[in-house]
């Protein structure tokens, strides 16, 4: 495989989307930078919505996934590069654990790479209706 130094930045993104859905939180906590800032927009009573700063902040967020979410479709359409920015568009469907809701939706995420690795990653999503499925 090649080094994330040498992917563009849509692969390092595309490599760690991958990573994240593998369940391995420490190989996913690897493709971030310890300086990431990382972005989930929405209602603030949503247990993963929120700013995370650094690899720790995020590594707690990772524990809250599992706990709320069970992915059941995840799908990247497009990816876009722009020097180190990189937007990607796609859809998701996931069940709310604490309801069984299902909850779809459209999704844009912008990251930023650094060194090969995500710097900082914010995840735009239909935030009202994810409120409503909570």
């Amino acid at each position: 495989m090649t080094s994330t130094t040498e992917m563009t930045p849509g692969q390092v993104v595309q490599h760690y989307l991958d990573t994240f859905f593998k369940k391995d939180v420490d190989r996913t906590l690897e493709c971030l930078t310890d300086d990431v800032v990382w972005k989930v927009q929405g209602a603030a009573d949503v247990p993963t919505i929120g700013v995370r700063h650094g690899k720790e902040e995020v590594r707690a967020w990772m524990a809250l996934f599992p706990v709320n979410f069970e992915p059941l479709e995840f799908r990247i359409e497009r990816i876009f590069e722009s020097g180190d920015q990189v937007a990607i568009t796609g859809h998701f469907k996931h069940r709310i654990l604490s309801t069984g809701h299902e909850f779809a939706s459209d999704f844009a995420a912008i990251c930023s790479v650094r060194d090969g690795k995500v710097s900082a990653y914010n995840f735009l999503e239909d935030s009202y209706a994810l409120w409503r499925s909570f």
